[in-house]
């Protein structure tokens, strides 16, 4: 007996619920009337039409076929059920979702009711970021595994070109494919990797995630190349997943001249905090040991108070260039614990540095133990008034050279005030006493000193300033003069206490209002000085805007308590000042200077500017000179200049051209070039550079890198130079 219904039916025994049939028994329908079951559905079935065989035990649906069962939904055109075997066939724009969002799609499926084991004919898989796995069949077992015959993966979209052709720009065919669901693995067998359907690598076996997986265990993409520092090279990384809070890759590198070099990189997460540690180790064509560490470590103790570390150190000044590791021009290791409570900070440090610089010496270079900093604010009492106080404590030895043992202790008060024409005035009150207890300290004409030193250095100061509003239209143009004077008494300085913390110091528009422009503590400003100067900005409507200032310095002393060239040597500094020009998103432009206080000639002058967009050209510049009055300890007299060209050539390419130049000199620093293509399932790009600096035992060096990475596989690398 054959009956027919008309908006659906059960596959098993259950009750019409909203035009629908619910079922999760495999018994025989029967009339609602003998008692329909309503436990927990497990199958949800509707189509537009539906036969039902009794004799058989099949049900027949066409039209609009939707099952949903165990969390898997099933789409078709025509499905048949037989209930004695437990097998259901479908055809006709097929398609499954799995829970995990994953998508087949089929002309003809054979499955077992549960989904889960079955053959598919003309099989089509959509992954996770629309990567795609295609085949003339599959088999399915367990709703975990997906074999596919002559199968064909790519994440590339397929897009026909004026050739008529479909091909995408890369993918993988293959005799055999696996899709391992809860491994979350795609293994091949037989498998070919093509480039614009062109064959370009074989392999009889391959493995890789499947495009849901973000980490896990195996061999990344290996990189070769050669340079003049190592020679011929071949790096192989490891990357260990070692559980979800913690992983490490492992980079063996082979090198001709050099020999082996193992790299790793070991990263956790914690509860309280996260810690990364980077090293490598190699024994040289000397026969030496030589490596490196480059760890960092935060990590939260209370709501108060954190602490951490970073260590940083090197076999040797060169290691870390010679092998292609970032080298700073000091290697900085620290060891800290700091809390935050209210309007208050404390921190307590120890330092240990390495200098990678040719002059830089061990037995010279200082080690901190301790360095104690507290500052504490009170809460604002009658008129605003504030009160302060600084604690620092330091502790700096060296094997050869000055030590220096340093207390100091300093208390604050301020008053602000906004008068009525909305001048704003701040008056200060400090006093600091600053306690030394030293050895070897280097005298001029004297002999080197060993003992107690000390300071006391009271403060007085008042900062006022008074913008001038004016509204025009849209614009808004503010003009602000800006005034400061502070006293403290003559000879604070001390040839007895010796200078760490503020050898280097240059006068410019941001510390032109400062009290004390020194830097650290070893050394103050004293005797009576003003600075002033005149701040001026329009502002437009939509963030644009054009600034501008300039200002000057007088200090009542003309002493050496600012070396000569920096600015302040006179009783009438240099000017300062700075134009900053960014009406919209295309230009940005900043210009600071420094003008000597006798003729205006420029003794220093810095440009940055970005002008442009990616889609037609961006230029970054930046220009810097300063003469030789311009007091900078490391360098002479120095004109460089740093240039970027950027453009987006359509939607997948982009180039970049830059250079450094010394102009003093017209000798080139370092230049290169370099591109990138990118689509949704490929990367390319690649650079060429040359580099013309010099550092001890290396010299000058050009580079050529280029990198392909194929989405949802890895990434291939390589690096040449000379």
């Amino acid at each position: 007996m054959i009956r027919r219904l008309a908006t659906g039916t059960i596959l098993g025994c259950g009750i019409f619920v909203g035009g629908n049939l619910v079922t999760n028994s495999p018994a025989v329908a029967q009339e609602t009337g003998e008692g329909a079951q309503r436990e927990e559905p497990a199958l949800l079935f509707s189509a537009d039409e539906v036969d039902y065989n009794q004799e058989l035990q099949t049900v027949t649906a066409r039209g609009n076929v939707e099952i949903i069962r165990e969390g898997r939904i099933l789409l078709a055109d025509t499905v048949s059920y037989d209930r004695s075997q437990d097998v259901l066939t479908a055809s006709g724009n097929i398609s499954i979702t799995e829970p995990s969002g994953e998508v087949t799609f089929a002309s003809y499926v054979e499955l077992s009711g549960d989904f889960k084991d079955g053959i598919v004919h003309d099989i089509y898989v959509l992954l996770d970021e629309n990567t795609r796995i295609a085949g003339s069949g599959a088999r399915r077992s367990g709703g975990n595994f997906t074999e596919i015959a002559k199968a064909v993966y790519s994440p590339c979209k397929v897009c026909e070109d004026d050739s008529g052709s479909t091909t995408p720009l890369w993918r993988i065919r293959a005799a055999r494919v696996l899709h391992d669901a809860e491994n979350k693995t795609v293994e091949y067998e037989d498998a070919r990797l093509e480039m614009a359907g062109i064959p370009i690598l074989y392999s009889p076996y391959f493995q890789h995630p499947d495009p849901t997986v973000k980490r896990q265990s195996g061999l990344l993409a290996p990189s070769f190349g050669s340079t003049s520092y190592v020679g011929q090279y071949f790096s192989q990384p490891y990357y260990w997943a070692i559980d979800k809070s913690k992983d490490m890759t492992f980079t063996p590198t082979y090198t001709t001249d050099e020999g082996p070099l193992l790299a790793t990189e070991y990263r956790q997460r914690f509860d309280s905090g996260e810690m990364e540690i980077v090293g490598s180790i190699t024994n040289d064509s000397d026969d030496d040991w030589q490596g490196h560490i480059d760890a960092e470590g935060r990590f939260d103790i209370d709501q108060t108070w954190r602490w951490g570390f970073d260590a940083e150190q090197a076999s040797e000044k060169t290691y870390l260039s010679r092998y292609g590791f970032e080298s700073p021009s000091e290697l900085t290791s620290n060891l800290f614990t700091e809390g935050f409570r209210d309007a208050s900070y404390t921190r307590v440090d120890a330092y240990y540095f390495q200098g990678l610089k040719s002059d830089d010496d061990r037995d010279t270079t200082p080690i901190v133990l301790p360095h104690l900093q507290f500052h504490g604010q009170s809460a604002p009492a009658k008129y605003g008034s504030v009160t302060t106080f600084d604690l620092d404590g330091l502790s700096l030895t060296r094997d050869e050279g000055t030590n220096s043992h340093r207390l100091s202790a300093k208390a604050g008060w301020e008053l602000p005030h906004v008068g009525s024409m909305g001048d704003v005035t701040k008056l200060s009150l400090s006093v600091r006493s600053d306690n030394y207890l030293v050895s070897d300290v280097e005298r001029t004409d004297k002999e080197n000193y060993s003992g107690y030193a000390g300071r006391l250095l009271p403060l007085a100061a008042i900062d006022w300033r008074m913008p001038f509003v004016s509204n025009q239209g849209q614009y808004q143009q503010i003009i602000t003069p800006i005034a400061m004077a502070a006293w403290s008494p003559n000879g604070g300085n001390p040839d007895e206490i010796p200078n760490e913390d503020s050898q280097s110091f240059e006068l410019d528009d941001i510390n032109l209002f400062s009290h004390d422009r020194f830097g650290g503590l070893d050394r103050a400003e004293d005797g009576f000085r003003a600075s002033y100067g005149l701040e001026w900005g329009i502002y437009g409507p939509q963030g644009g805007y054009t600034s501008a200032m300039f200002g000057q310095s007088y200090r009542a002393n003309e002493n050496d308590t600012f070396a000569e060239g920096s600015g302040l040597d006179e009783h009438l500094s240099d000017y300062v000042g700075r134009v900053t020009v960014a009406p919209n998103k295309y230009l940005d432009l900043t210009y600071r200077y420094r003008l000597s206080n006798d003729d205006f000639s420029a003794r220093r002058n810095q440009v940055t500017a970005t002008v442009g967009s990616m889609d037609t050209l961006r230029l970054n510049t930046t220009y810097l000179h300063f003469t030789d009055e311009a007091g900078s300890e490391e360098y002479g007299e120095r004109e460089e200049v740093y240039f970027k060209a950027e453009r987006q050539f359509n939607k997948y390419w982009s180039g970049l051209a830059y250079g450094r130049y010394d102009i003093d000199e017209t000798d080139p620093l370092e230049y290169g070039i370099g591109f990138v293509y990118e689509d949704e399932c490929f990367t390319f790009d690649g650079r060429i550079r040359r580099t013309f600096y010099e550092d001890q035992d290396l010299g000058e060096s050009d580079e050529f890198v280029f990198r392909l990475v194929f989405k949802t596989l890895g990434e291939f690398a390589s690096a040449a130079g000379l």
